[in-house]
């Protein structure tokens, strides 16, 4: 497998995502243009307001829409389906999550944001899946992965809706994974998904591990998410 890497890389060599700059998907000159965002001061006696009816809030890397290296970056990576770009997100999650002064004496666990399983065929690999798996696997201390809920219901692709729109179309599309579900000794759980826009998606999810599964806390991780608020990055 390695050597099929090599000999692909040879004759296709990787070109940058966001300016086609060969040698690798996600250049050094891009990612230094990224402007990522500091992650808010949450701890459990001073919780973040939350904007969301369910959700608690939304860690997130970077506002999609002033950071276009990584917005081209995401794209391809869910879309052309480049794999080799999750590292780069992972590495995006962790450094937020440990800036969470609430984790430092809690534990907490994380659930990716299903596909419906005529998607997954399609893509061949749910990206929150990757991205979650990484973070676990990387994190400072050990994380577990709980797959608590099933997307039943194959919707209408969220990027092209309005915001109206986007919870209807996800109304009764999760459903929660009993055959997953144990006694929980974590209560805060983080939804792990490549990009968070209006937020519809992770508040649907919220809804359903807060009123069927009994979790306390529940937020969003992302990569990047749309936001309109004046930007105040680090």
């Amino acid at each position: 497998m390695k050597l099929l890497s090599q000999l692909l890389n040879f004759f296709f060599p990787p070109a940058c995502a966001s300016c086609k700059t060969e040698g690798t998907f996600f250049c050094s000159a891009c990612r230094g243009k990224m402007r990522i965002k500091s992650a808010p001061k949450l701890s459990r006696k001073n919780q973040q307001r939350s904007e969301f009816k369910y959700l608690d809030g939304v860690i997130y890397a970077a506002d999609y829409s002033k950071n276009p290296e990584l917005k081209a970056a995401i794209s391809q990576f869910k879309y052309k389906y480049t794999r080799e770009l999750n590292a780069v997100f992972v590495s995006l999650l962790i450094k937020k999550l440990s800036e969470l002064y609430m984790l430092k004496k809690q534990d907490f666990f994380l659930v990716p944001v299903p596909l419906h399983k005529k998607r997954l065929a399609h893509r061949g690999f749910n990206q929150s899946d990757l991205l979650a798996n990484g973070v676990a696997n990387k994190f400072e201390k050990p994380v577990k992965i709980e797959l608590l809920l099933n997307r039943v219901k194959n919707t209408s692709q969220q990027a092209k809706l309005k915001k109206i729109e986007r919870r209807l179309n996800l109304k009764n599309a999760f459903q929660l994974n009993k055959g997953s579900l144990k006694q929980l000794s974590q209560k805060v759980c983080f939804l792990v998904d490549d990009v968070c826009t209006t937020g519809s998606t992770l508040d649907e999810c919220a809804r359903v591990l807060k009123q069927e599964a009994g979790l306390e806390k529940v937020y969003g991780l992302v990569v990047a998410r749309a936001v309109k608020e004046p930007f105040k990055g680090g």
